[in-house]
Protein backbone atom coordinates (compact mmCIF):
# COMPACT_ATOMS: atom_id res chain seq x y z
CA UNK A 1 0.00 0.00 0.00
CA UNK A 2 1.15 3.42 -0.74
CA UNK A 3 3.13 5.60 2.31
CA UNK A 4 1.52 8.63 0.88
CA UNK A 5 -1.54 10.30 2.35
CA UNK A 6 -5.13 8.91 1.99
CA UNK A 7 -8.12 10.75 1.68
CA UNK A 8 -11.21 8.59 2.30
CA UNK A 9 -14.86 9.58 1.84
CA UNK A 10 -17.60 9.28 3.86
CA UNK A 11 -15.49 8.18 6.36
CA UNK A 12 -17.98 8.14 9.21
CA UNK A 13 -19.88 5.73 8.03
CA UNK A 14 -19.62 1.96 8.62
CA UNK A 15 -16.99 0.80 6.53
CA UNK A 16 -15.26 4.57 6.01
CA UNK A 17 -14.16 3.93 9.52
CA UNK A 18 -13.23 0.08 8.93
CA UNK A 19 -11.03 1.34 6.24
CA UNK A 20 -9.47 4.44 7.95
CA UNK A 21 -8.44 2.28 11.10
CA UNK A 22 -6.39 -0.06 8.77
CA UNK A 23 -4.67 2.06 7.00
CA UNK A 24 -3.82 4.40 10.57
CA UNK A 25 -2.79 1.07 11.91
CA UNK A 26 -0.34 0.66 8.84
CA UNK A 27 1.26 4.09 9.96
CA UNK A 28 -0.13 5.60 6.99
CA UNK A 29 -1.11 9.03 6.75
CA UNK A 30 -5.17 9.05 6.43
CA UNK A 31 -7.43 11.86 6.13
CA UNK A 32 -10.96 11.32 6.99
CA UNK A 33 -13.61 13.29 4.71
CA UNK A 34 -17.01 13.57 6.76
CA UNK A 35 -20.53 15.32 6.04
CA UNK A 36 -21.93 15.38 9.54
CA UNK A 37 -21.10 14.07 12.77
CA UNK A 38 -17.98 13.72 14.31
CA UNK A 39 -15.72 10.82 14.44
CA UNK A 40 -12.23 10.65 16.40
CA UNK A 41 -10.01 7.83 15.11
CA UNK A 42 -6.06 7.26 16.53
CA UNK A 43 -3.79 8.51 13.88
CA UNK A 44 -6.52 10.18 11.43
CA UNK A 45 -6.65 13.78 10.48
CA UNK A 46 -10.80 14.98 10.20
CA UNK A 47 -12.15 17.47 7.55
CA UNK A 48 -15.68 18.30 7.53
CA UNK A 49 -17.31 18.82 4.13
CA UNK A 50 -20.43 20.95 4.32
CA UNK A 51 -21.83 20.11 0.41
CA UNK A 52 -20.16 17.50 -1.59
CA UNK A 53 -20.36 20.24 -4.88
CA UNK A 54 -18.18 22.75 -2.61
CA UNK A 55 -15.33 22.76 -5.13
CA UNK A 56 -12.93 25.11 -2.89
CA UNK A 57 -13.44 22.54 0.13
CA UNK A 58 -12.27 20.01 -1.75
CA UNK A 59 -9.06 21.43 -3.01
CA UNK A 60 -8.51 21.94 0.41
CA UNK A 61 -8.63 18.43 1.51
CA UNK A 62 -6.82 17.39 -1.42
CA UNK A 63 -3.50 19.16 -0.61
CA UNK A 64 -0.40 16.64 -0.53
CA UNK A 65 -2.45 13.14 -1.06
CA UNK A 66 -1.65 10.28 -3.13
CA UNK A 67 -4.31 8.14 -3.18
CA UNK A 68 -8.27 8.84 -2.58
CA UNK A 69 -10.89 5.87 -1.37
CA UNK A 70 -14.09 7.28 -2.32
CA UNK A 71 -17.40 5.61 -0.33
CA UNK A 72 -19.77 9.19 0.21
CA UNK A 73 -22.67 8.16 -1.60
CA UNK A 74 -26.43 8.68 -1.40
CA UNK A 75 -27.12 5.10 -0.50
CA UNK A 76 -30.04 3.28 -1.13
CA UNK A 77 -33.44 3.23 0.88
CA UNK A 78 -36.41 1.28 0.69
CA UNK A 79 -38.91 3.92 0.57
CA UNK A 80 -37.27 7.29 -0.42
CA UNK A 81 -39.10 10.47 0.78
CA UNK A 82 -37.09 12.98 -1.65
CA UNK A 83 -39.06 15.03 -3.30
CA UNK A 84 -37.06 14.07 -6.42
CA UNK A 85 -35.12 11.10 -5.71
CA UNK A 86 -33.47 10.75 -9.36
CA UNK A 87 -32.06 14.26 -8.77
CA UNK A 88 -30.63 13.95 -5.82
CA UNK A 89 -28.94 10.12 -6.36
CA UNK A 90 -27.44 12.10 -9.31
CA UNK A 91 -26.23 15.41 -7.26
CA UNK A 92 -24.60 13.23 -4.79
CA UNK A 93 -23.15 10.39 -6.81
CA UNK A 94 -22.66 11.32 -10.30
CA UNK A 95 -21.71 15.43 -10.07
CA UNK A 96 -19.80 14.83 -6.49
CA UNK A 97 -18.09 12.17 -7.91
CA UNK A 98 -17.16 14.14 -11.05
CA UNK A 99 -16.41 17.29 -8.98
CA UNK A 100 -13.75 14.67 -6.61
CA UNK A 101 -12.34 13.14 -9.76
CA UNK A 102 -11.72 17.02 -11.36
CA UNK A 103 -10.06 17.90 -8.24
CA UNK A 104 -8.07 14.71 -7.50
CA UNK A 105 -6.45 15.24 -10.77
CA UNK A 106 -5.56 18.90 -10.34
CA UNK A 107 -4.34 18.02 -7.09
CA UNK A 108 -2.00 15.33 -8.87
CA UNK A 109 -3.49 12.26 -7.14
CA UNK A 110 -2.25 8.95 -8.29
CA UNK A 111 -4.48 5.92 -7.58
CA UNK A 112 -8.27 6.42 -6.67
CA UNK A 113 -10.42 3.48 -5.54
CA UNK A 114 -14.29 4.23 -6.28
CA UNK A 115 -16.76 1.94 -4.39
CA UNK A 116 -20.10 0.84 -6.31
CA UNK A 117 -22.44 -1.17 -5.74
CA UNK A 118 -24.08 -4.61 -7.41
CA UNK A 119 -26.84 -2.77 -7.74
CA UNK A 120 -25.43 -0.91 -10.49
CA UNK A 121 -25.94 -4.38 -12.77
CA UNK A 122 -29.60 -4.63 -11.21
CA UNK A 123 -31.74 -6.67 -8.35
CA UNK A 124 -31.30 -10.05 -8.89
CA UNK A 125 -29.64 -12.71 -11.27
CA UNK A 126 -30.22 -16.50 -11.71
CA UNK A 127 -26.73 -16.94 -12.67
CA UNK A 128 -23.09 -15.31 -11.17
CA UNK A 129 -22.33 -11.74 -12.03
CA UNK A 130 -18.78 -11.20 -13.35
CA UNK A 131 -17.23 -7.88 -14.44
CA UNK A 132 -18.11 -8.50 -18.30
CA UNK A 133 -22.06 -8.81 -17.08
CA UNK A 134 -24.29 -6.19 -19.34
CA UNK A 135 -25.06 -3.50 -16.60
CA UNK A 136 -28.92 -3.27 -15.97
CA UNK A 137 -29.86 -1.22 -12.90
CA UNK A 138 -33.29 -0.56 -12.02
CA UNK A 139 -33.31 2.08 -9.80
CA UNK A 140 -32.11 5.56 -8.79
CA UNK A 141 -29.31 4.27 -6.55
CA UNK A 142 -28.23 1.86 -9.12
CA UNK A 143 -28.27 3.57 -12.19
CA UNK A 144 -26.20 7.17 -10.06
CA UNK A 145 -23.73 4.00 -9.14
CA UNK A 146 -23.40 2.73 -12.74
CA UNK A 147 -22.96 6.57 -14.17
CA UNK A 148 -20.70 7.79 -11.36
CA UNK A 149 -18.53 4.48 -12.37
CA UNK A 150 -18.09 5.68 -16.30
CA UNK A 151 -17.46 9.24 -14.75
CA UNK A 152 -14.13 7.61 -13.19
CA UNK A 153 -13.15 5.53 -16.07
CA UNK A 154 -13.75 8.33 -18.55
CA UNK A 155 -12.09 10.86 -16.57
CA UNK A 156 -9.18 8.64 -14.95
CA UNK A 157 -8.17 7.31 -18.59
CA UNK A 158 -8.31 10.96 -20.21
CA UNK A 159 -5.86 12.93 -17.05
CA UNK A 160 -3.99 9.01 -16.79
CA UNK A 161 -5.00 8.66 -13.27
CA UNK A 162 -4.91 4.88 -12.20
CA UNK A 163 -8.15 4.07 -10.55
CA UNK A 164 -10.22 1.09 -10.27
CA UNK A 165 -13.89 0.42 -9.35
CA UNK A 166 -14.85 -1.79 -6.44
CA UNK A 167 -18.66 -3.44 -6.75
CA UNK A 168 -19.76 -4.69 -3.29
CA UNK A 169 -22.65 -6.53 -2.72
CA UNK A 170 -24.61 -6.88 1.06
CA UNK A 171 -21.62 -5.66 3.62
CA UNK A 172 -21.48 -6.97 7.32
CA UNK A 173 -19.55 -6.72 10.44
CA UNK A 174 -18.69 -4.54 13.51
CA UNK A 175 -20.36 -1.21 13.43
CA UNK A 176 -22.88 -2.10 10.26
CA UNK A 177 -26.13 -1.21 10.32
CA UNK A 178 -29.67 -1.18 8.52
CA UNK A 179 -30.87 -4.64 7.65
CA UNK A 180 -28.31 -6.92 8.07
CA UNK A 181 -28.37 -5.14 12.05
CA UNK A 182 -32.10 -5.82 12.20
CA UNK A 183 -31.84 -9.56 11.18
CA UNK A 184 -29.20 -9.98 13.82
CA UNK A 185 -31.75 -8.30 16.27
CA UNK A 186 -34.51 -10.66 15.12
CA UNK A 187 -32.68 -13.82 15.15
CA UNK A 188 -31.22 -12.78 18.73
CA UNK A 189 -34.92 -12.33 20.07
CA UNK A 190 -36.06 -15.35 18.79
CA UNK A 191 -37.96 -14.46 16.74
CA UNK A 192 -39.77 -17.09 13.84
CA UNK A 193 -39.01 -15.99 10.39
CA UNK A 194 -41.45 -17.39 7.68
CA UNK A 195 -38.07 -17.56 5.82
CA UNK A 196 -37.74 -21.57 5.44
CA UNK A 197 -38.82 -22.21 1.79
CA UNK A 198 -36.89 -19.52 0.32
CA UNK A 199 -34.52 -21.29 -2.34
CA UNK A 200 -32.26 -18.49 -3.08
CA UNK A 201 -28.06 -18.21 -3.76
CA UNK A 202 -26.79 -14.48 -2.27
CA UNK A 203 -23.39 -13.05 -2.17
CA UNK A 204 -21.70 -11.33 0.95
CA UNK A 205 -18.88 -9.52 2.30
CA UNK A 206 -17.43 -9.03 5.46
CA UNK A 207 -16.14 -5.65 6.40
CA UNK A 208 -12.83 -7.19 7.25
CA UNK A 209 -12.57 -8.95 3.27
CA UNK A 210 -13.13 -5.53 1.98
CA UNK A 211 -10.32 -4.33 3.97
CA UNK A 212 -7.93 -6.55 2.60
CA UNK A 213 -9.29 -6.20 -1.17
CA UNK A 214 -8.62 -2.10 -1.26
CA UNK A 215 -4.62 -3.23 0.29
CA UNK A 216 -4.39 -5.37 -2.83
CA UNK A 217 -5.55 -3.39 -5.63
CA UNK A 218 -3.56 -0.40 -4.16
CA UNK A 219 -0.57 -2.79 -4.38
CA UNK A 220 -1.34 -4.28 -7.60
CA UNK A 221 -0.79 -1.61 -10.78
CA UNK A 222 -2.48 -4.38 -13.05
CA UNK A 223 -5.55 -3.23 -11.02
CA UNK A 224 -5.41 0.38 -12.20
CA UNK A 225 -8.25 0.57 -15.25
CA UNK A 226 -9.82 -2.43 -13.76
CA UNK A 227 -13.49 -3.12 -11.95
CA UNK A 228 -13.91 -6.10 -9.80
CA UNK A 229 -16.29 -7.33 -7.76
CA UNK A 230 -15.39 -7.95 -3.65
CA UNK A 231 -17.30 -11.28 -1.78
CA UNK A 232 -16.67 -13.63 0.51
CA UNK A 233 -16.54 -16.34 -1.92
CA UNK A 234 -19.02 -18.33 -0.17
CA UNK A 235 -22.87 -17.79 -1.45
CA UNK A 236 -26.04 -18.45 0.66
CA UNK A 237 -29.52 -19.15 0.85
CA UNK A 238 -31.34 -17.00 3.18
CA UNK A 239 -32.29 -19.50 5.18
CA UNK A 240 -28.67 -20.61 5.77
CA UNK A 241 -27.40 -16.88 6.28
CA UNK A 242 -30.15 -16.91 8.92
CA UNK A 243 -29.04 -20.19 10.52
CA UNK A 244 -25.13 -18.91 10.35
CA UNK A 245 -26.24 -15.88 12.09
CA UNK A 246 -28.13 -17.91 15.01
CA UNK A 247 -25.17 -20.07 15.80
CA UNK A 248 -22.75 -17.33 15.42
CA UNK A 249 -24.99 -15.92 18.30
CA UNK A 250 -26.04 -19.02 20.25
CA UNK A 251 -29.26 -18.89 19.34
CA UNK A 252 -31.58 -21.14 17.85
CA UNK A 253 -32.83 -20.91 14.19
CA UNK A 254 -36.41 -20.02 14.34
CA UNK A 255 -37.52 -20.57 10.63
CA UNK A 256 -40.72 -21.25 9.23
CA UNK A 257 -41.98 -22.60 5.50
CA UNK A 258 -44.47 -21.17 3.94
CA UNK A 259 -45.47 -21.05 0.45
CA UNK A 260 -43.77 -18.86 -2.14
CA UNK A 261 -46.97 -18.20 -3.08
CA UNK A 262 -48.55 -16.57 -0.14
CA UNK A 263 -46.00 -14.29 -0.26
CA UNK A 264 -46.51 -13.23 -3.94
CA UNK A 265 -50.03 -12.97 -3.59
CA UNK A 266 -49.52 -10.57 -0.29
CA UNK A 267 -47.01 -8.60 -2.78
CA UNK A 268 -49.51 -8.44 -5.37
CA UNK A 269 -52.44 -6.80 -2.44
CA UNK A 270 -49.52 -4.06 -1.40
CA UNK A 271 -49.24 -3.16 -5.06
CA UNK A 272 -52.98 -2.67 -5.30
CA UNK A 273 -53.54 -0.62 -2.15
CA UNK A 274 -50.40 1.49 -2.48
CA UNK A 275 -52.20 4.44 -3.10
CA UNK A 276 -54.41 4.47 -0.74
CA UNK A 277 -52.21 2.77 2.29
CA UNK A 278 -48.58 1.82 2.97
CA UNK A 279 -47.77 -1.32 3.35
CA UNK A 280 -44.41 -3.29 3.91
CA UNK A 281 -44.65 -5.30 1.57
CA UNK A 282 -44.73 -5.26 -2.57
CA UNK A 283 -44.45 -7.37 -5.64
CA UNK A 284 -40.89 -5.73 -6.02
CA UNK A 285 -39.98 -6.13 -2.43
CA UNK A 286 -41.16 -10.01 -2.57
CA UNK A 287 -39.10 -10.79 -5.42
CA UNK A 288 -35.89 -9.30 -3.85
CA UNK A 289 -36.95 -11.47 -0.95
CA UNK A 290 -37.04 -14.92 -3.09
CA UNK A 291 -34.38 -13.34 -5.74
CA UNK A 292 -30.64 -14.73 -6.36
CA UNK A 293 -28.00 -12.46 -6.10
CA UNK A 294 -24.61 -13.73 -6.67
CA UNK A 295 -21.16 -12.75 -7.78
CA UNK A 296 -17.95 -14.08 -9.21
CA UNK A 297 -14.89 -12.56 -7.70
CA UNK A 298 -12.43 -14.76 -9.49
CA UNK A 299 -11.06 -11.78 -11.27
CA UNK A 300 -9.98 -10.22 -8.11
CA UNK A 301 -7.70 -13.47 -7.41
CA UNK A 302 -6.68 -13.66 -10.80
CA UNK A 303 -5.30 -10.00 -11.01
CA UNK A 304 -4.91 -9.30 -7.60
CA UNK A 305 -3.81 -12.71 -5.77
CA UNK A 306 -6.64 -11.71 -3.80
CA UNK A 307 -7.91 -14.52 -1.18
CA UNK A 308 -10.35 -13.26 1.47
CA UNK A 309 -8.98 -13.37 4.73
CA UNK A 310 -12.03 -13.93 6.61
CA UNK A 311 -13.91 -16.92 6.05
CA UNK A 312 -17.86 -16.27 6.44
CA UNK A 313 -18.15 -18.08 9.92
CA UNK A 314 -15.26 -15.79 10.93
CA UNK A 315 -16.79 -12.70 9.96
CA UNK A 316 -19.89 -13.98 11.49
CA UNK A 317 -18.46 -14.75 14.76
CA UNK A 318 -16.74 -11.36 14.85
CA UNK A 319 -19.86 -9.35 13.88
CA UNK A 320 -21.42 -11.37 17.04
CA UNK A 321 -19.40 -10.13 19.24
CA UNK A 322 -19.59 -6.55 18.45
CA UNK A 323 -23.25 -6.96 18.11
CA UNK A 324 -22.87 -8.40 22.35
CA UNK A 325 -20.56 -6.00 22.95
CA UNK A 326 -23.05 -3.31 21.62
CA UNK A 327 -25.97 -4.75 23.33
CA UNK A 328 -24.41 -4.79 26.89
CA UNK A 329 -22.98 -0.92 26.07
CA UNK A 330 -26.77 0.59 25.31
CA UNK A 331 -28.10 -1.41 28.79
Amino acid sequence: MSAGRTLVTGASGFLGQHLCRALAARGAPVRALIRRGDMTLPGVETFRLADLLDRAAHQTALREVETVIHLAARVHVVSDQAADPWAEYRRTNVDGTRLLMEESLAAGVRRFVFFSTVKALGESTDTPWTEQTHPAPTDPYGISKLEAEQVVRELATAGGMAATVLRLPLVYGPGMKANMLRLFEVVDRGIPLPLGGVRNRRSLVFAGNVVAAVEGVLATPAAAGETFFVSDGRDLSTPELIRAIAGALGRPARLISVPPLLFRTAGRLGDLLAPLVRLPVSSAAVARLFGSLVVDSSKLARVVGFRPPFSLDEGLRLTAEWYRRRATDQR
